[in-house]
């Protein structure tokens, strides 16, 4: 906060309540880091034309080493050979960059962090199964199955797996690597990772495990998912995906399975996709809930009003259907954090007592909407509205909302309203 207050770091991305996401740096700023970090031999920093040339090594060379593409957008090409490197970094370098003899003469067998960035590989490439000290691998293939000799890396903390796969699948063996502590498929949305069929009784849990993507076919799964879960005790981050992907609300049938998470006792954070017409048990110290496509009615939304400790909810496209929601007395009694986008919705109705802790509210391609609730006019930890593609009506119950808040002497309520492409904020 010292370095954003002095403008030496910027802010880009924000959380849901305020918290720092992503920042950047100024140029100059970098290049004082990057000079610094020659100086202090803490990382080496290469282009692959400086590849093609270099003849020596760093005195004593920096354990971290980051490569850049060529200026010509060529392959990447080396035998600098880096005995004693810990941590290996690839930045914008795509498919066919990497030459793949290059890639053998740069993995140390001590590296502890491998990000090969955008660089895909049509398969698992068989080097990197012999970093038995890999912590962390960020890794962008075009194969579906990751290796079961992924056990070798015994120590892996953080496994990380893109590319344009929805889905990859793990191999038995994953349950043997005990220092897991991260499962993530980026980019995230629609995208996780499948657990094979086989019976789980037998095979240790995953202790350490934290934040997982997941995707399976709950129409022929539900029972796997409770036993996948039951064996994953830290879990604190959690996305499911449905793994039919040609999912449509009206040609989801109708399903009466009930997803059992309640007893996910350090569960802090739920992300629901394509889940169409299941119910949900969910844990009480849930603090951040996102359901996309869940096609349930709005009279089944109390059973996540009712959730003590909810502070984040983000209800995206068909997660709720129907014209009219009305919030009953008692719900959301903690939430700071609230957006809608992408809802049918026509009529929404609140009281005061739903929005006592509210502290900011978006809705984002709501067109039917035609009023916010007004009673947010009385909510005085309200900070910030956005509306973004809504019905003019909707705006102008906005701008009521603010010019009551003025009234009660609370001058820092923010709007921001984006109609089209035409970008209009207002703040008092």
């Amino acid at each position: 906060m010292d370095l954003i207050g002095r403008s030496l770091v910027m802010v880009t991305r924000r959380r849901s309540l305020g918290g720092i996401k992503v920042c950047r740096i100024h140029d100059l700023v970098h290049e004082f880091c990057v000079a610094k970090a020659k100086e202090e031999n803490f990382l080496q920093i290469f282009h692959g034309d400086e590849l093609l040339t270099f003849t020596g090594l760093c005195k004593p060379p920096s354990p971290r080493l980051s490569i850049f593409p060529t200026t010509s957008g060529g392959p990447i090409k080396s035998r600098l050979f880096y005995p004693n490197l810990r941590c290996l970094l690839f930045f914008d370098c795509y498919y066919g960059q990497l030459d793949g003899s290059s890639l053998k003469f740069l993995l140390s067998k001590l590296l502890r962090v491998l990000d090969l960035g955008k660089v895909v590989f049509w398969y698992f490439p068989r080097e990197v199964l012999f970093l038995v000290h890999l912590r962390y691998l960020r890794i962008q293939l075009e194969s579906k199955e990751i290796p079961s000799a992924i056990a070798n890396l015994s120590r892996l903390e953080t496994f990380a797996v893109g590319g344009r796969i929805c889905s990859f699948l793990l191999p038995y063996s994953i349950w043997y690597i005990k220092t897991l502590k991260h499962l993530l498929v980026f980019p995230s949305y629609g995208r996780g990772f499948e657990f094979p069929m086989f019976n789980h009784k037998g095979s240790p849990d995953l202790e350490h495990l934290e934040t997982l993507s997941l995707a399976m076919d709950p129409s022929s799964q539900s029972q796997s998912l409770q036993k996948i879960l039951s064996k994953l005790p830290s879990i604190r981050r959690l996305t499911c995906v449905n793994g039919n992907h040609y999912w449509n609300s009206a040609s989801a049938g109708n399903h009466n399975g009930i997803l059992v998470l309640e007893y996910l006792s350090h569960l802090e954070s739920l992300k629901m996709l394509r889940f169409a017409r299941y119910g949900f048990k969910f844990p009480l110290n849930l603090r951040k809930l996102t359901l996309s496509q869940y096609g349930q009615p709005w009279s089944k939304i109390s059973a996540i009003g009712k959730l003590p400790n909810l502070e984040v909810l983000k209800l995206c496209y068909d997660s709720f259907v129907g014209e009219k929601w009305e919030m009953e007395e008692g719900e959301f009694q903690n939430l700071r954090f609230l957006k809608l986008s992408g809802l049918d919705i026509r009529w929404w109705t609140a009281s005061c007592d739903n929005f006592c802790c509210l502290e900011k509210l978006v809705l984002e391609n709501c067109f039917r909407l035609e009023e916010v609730p007004s009673c947010l006019g009385e909510t005085l930890t309200l900070d910030m509205i956005e509306v973004k593609w809504c019905h003019e009506s909707a705006v102008n119950s906005v701008k009521q909302i603010q010019q009551e808040q003025r009234d009660m002497g609370n001058k820092n309520l923010k709007i921001v309203i984006v109609e089209r492409r035409k970008w209009s904020t207002s703040s008092s």
